[in-house]
């Protein structure tokens, strides 16, 4: 299946585009950084920070940033990936990136479906902002690390 995916079109074309998988690249690293950078303001809100907003109109504004950052890393990642599928699916960083991004994304839809910023004060509330913000910005951490790893 690893070859069936480097096989095809797009991987051919990113490969050998000069342009294209720097782009792409580019675009999977601005995207991260928007989610990131949104989740964490959202968390440090939750737990307290930048009071003069109101926590509601936070998260009204910074999840939809996040949603769609999250989107265009979704697509961007599984282009950079399609490169090279064989090295990225052997490569434990890459691996671990991947389930760090999932216990993320399981914590924020706790956080999301059990309508946690209705009880900012709570202590399950606050933890699970805390752990947010440690798995996103090892997310950060293990994708910049899995080019020192044998991918990049």
């Amino acid at each position: 299946m690893l070859e069936a995916i480097e096989s095809l079109p797009l991987a051919i074309y990113l490969r050998r585009d000069l342009f294209a998988y720097p782009i792409v690249n580019a675009l999977h690293i601005l995207s991260l950084g928007m989610l990131v950078t949104s989740a964490v303001l959202m968390d440090a809100r939750v737990l307290g920070a930048g009071r003069a907003v109101p926590l509601d109109a936070a998260i009204g504004v910074l999840r939809p940033v996040a949603i769609a950052a999250l989107a265009v890393a979704l697509v961007t990642g599984a282009l950079l990936f399609s490169v090279r599928p064989g090295e990225y699916a052997g490569n434990p960083v890459f691996l671990t990136k991947l389930g760090l991004i999932g216990l993320a994304l399981a914590n924020a839809g706790f956080f999301v479906f059990g309508r946690r910023h209705l009880w900012p004060e709570s202590a399950v509330t606050r933890v699970s902002a805390t752990v947010s913000i440690l798995l996103w910005i090892s997310v950060l951490f293990a994708g910049r690390a899995i080019a020192f790893f044998g991918g990049s």
